[in-house]
């Protein structure tokens, strides 16, 4: 397990750097544009993400499972996969002409022509953080991450800036996505060496199958975190989506740090399991315990000062997303355990469809009675009510396929420990002192004395993957430490 640190701190940044636009961009617009405007920006945002999840269909992110399972033959996955990407993209902007011609412009309106381009475009050929966590070389991965960041930030705060028009900011991201398929494809074309490798025997059939309930259970995934994103949309209005887009404005630090531990090992995982199932459930285990480690003190500190923040960073106009944001800090604690990889590591991805099924339905019946009762409030309510009925059908699935029982599926008293540990550091956040004597400073000092507080206390109580990660950061420094020396 210690070997996987440097490895998933890198893809951590690197997960931060390609959800950059989400951290950084809507700061730069909701700045730049009325409450209005930014309504319709996070509302093209919206389904364009929702048309990648349909273009992607889990074919890129099978490379985590096919490339460790035929580590001789990997360039021909990477052709197969762009392939078959190539296919689902073109189905998906068919389906969505269809659709909004058929509904006379009534589902994305205004959005379909630069919809159909931007799927096109950052759908095909974007595999390579896939390929290159697979091939377990995560600063590859960071560069990519990285340069594509400072790419889209730099185009959106361009066209914000000049223009302060959505649409132009729209079609600057389509343009980009235009030179990255162009750049995507020369590479590819250099260094692709499928010619040389051999053949693989039935790859198509076991990728379908790997992919189509995978791709399913993505779908649905999507579906179900994003239905309360629609539904205020086209219930309450562009304005209140925007409030509710800022409400969940963390959500990406929270998807970098679960899905990177949950990438870095699911190569792991497949590869021990086909020596013993129990050694892979074993690393899964503590993988969540460290996702834990991680997320708990972001709830805590995020629900403590989420209106000072939400004002600093978007404006007084905004502050009513500030209980949306602490409501969904129950998310980011369900967030912290990802069945995932323990289901996949078997090859056992149908028990992913139903559980999105599960989540969606759950989702959708919360919103019929909670959003005429609290309005973008209860949006966020039902989307936390159907992420635990999610888990709880997951969980329940890992326990029959591993043959556990409940209590032992997950080191319950670790987690106990870790969960008091961040009750009691949370003492120092009590007082409002740090804000009304620092200012907005106060906030960042109350934090780290706080993160600090929540080490001492984990330590003290003896988590072992707090001890672990300790030994991760002392030998990151000692190295660096040596290369200055040297």
């Amino acid at each position: 397990m210690a070997g996987l640190g440097g490895r998933v701190a890198v893809l951590m940044l690197s997960r931060l750097a390609s959800y950059g636009l989400m951290l950084i961009g809507p700061i730069i617009v909701a700045r730049l544009l009325t409450v209005h405007d930014f309504g319709r920006y996070r509302e093209f945002l919206l389904y364009a993400s929702l048309l990648q999840a349909c273009a992607a269909f889990f074919i890129r992110d099978s490379l985590l499972y096919f490339i460790p399972a035929h580590p001789q033959s990997p360039w021909r996955i990477v052709r197969q996969t762009a392939f078959l990407t190539s296919i689902t993209s073109v189905f998906t902007v068919v389906v969505l002409y269809v659709c909004d011609r058929a509904s006379g412009g009534a589902l994305v309106g205004e959005y379909l022509l630069p919809l159909v381009a931007y799927t096109l475009l950052s759908a095909n050929l974007d595999f390579w953080e896939y390929f290159w966590i697979a091939r377990h070389r995560p600063a590859a991965v960071f560069m990519y991450s990285a340069t594509r960041l400072v790419a889209r930030l730099l185009v959106v705060a361009i066209a914000a800036v000049l223009t302060h028009d959505v649409m132009t900011i729209v079609w600057a991201l389509v343009a980009l996505e235009a030179a990255r398929l162009v750049a995507s494809a020369v590479v590819l074309w250099v260094l692709d060496k499928s010619r040389h490798e051999p053949p693989i025997t039935g790859s198509w059939r076991d990728q379908l199958r790997f992919c189509v309930p995978s791709g399913a259970a993505s779908l649905l995934s999507m579906g179900s975190r994003n239905l309360s994103n629609v539904v205020v949309a086209k219930a309450l209005g562009v304005v209140a989506l925007g409030q509710y887009a800022i409400g969940r404005f963390s959500e990406p630090v929270v998807l970098a740090a679960r899905t990177s531990l949950s990438a870095v090992i699911l190569p792991e995982m497949v590869s021990r399991d086909r020596k013993s199932s129990g050694q892979a459930l074993v690393l899964w285990k503590r993988a969540t315990i460290i996702n834990i480690i991680f997320l708990f003190p972001v709830a805590v500190l995020v629900a403590r000062y989420a209106e000072p923040l939400v004002v600093l960073l978007f404006g007084d106009n905004y502050r009513a997303a500030a209980v949306v944001m602490q409501i969904y800090m129950f998310a980011v604690i369900r967030e912290c355990f990802d069945f995932s990889p323990a289901l996949r590591a078997l090859n056992r991805n149908h028990p992913l469809v139903v559980s999105n099924f599960v989540g969606l339905a759950t989702c959708a019946a919360a919103l019929l009675v909670l959003i005429p009762l609290a309005g973008v409030a209860g949006a966020m309510i039902a989307f936390v009510i159907g992420c635990y009925a999610d888990a709880a059908y997951l969980c329940a699935r890992v326990c029959k396929l591993y043959a556990v029982r409940l209590r032992d599926i997950l080191p319950w008293a670790t987690i106990a420990r870790i969960a008091a540990a961040a009750g009691l550091a949370a003492v120092v956040l009590v007082s409002d002192l740090w804000t009304e004597t620092f200012g907005i400073a106060g906030i960042v000092l109350a934090g780290l004395l706080y993160l600090l507080a929540f080490a001492v206390v984990l330590l003290s109580m003896r988590v072992a993957e707090a001890e672990l990660m300790v030994n991760w950061v002392l030998r990151a420094f000692r190295r660096k430490g040596a290369s200055w020396s040297t």
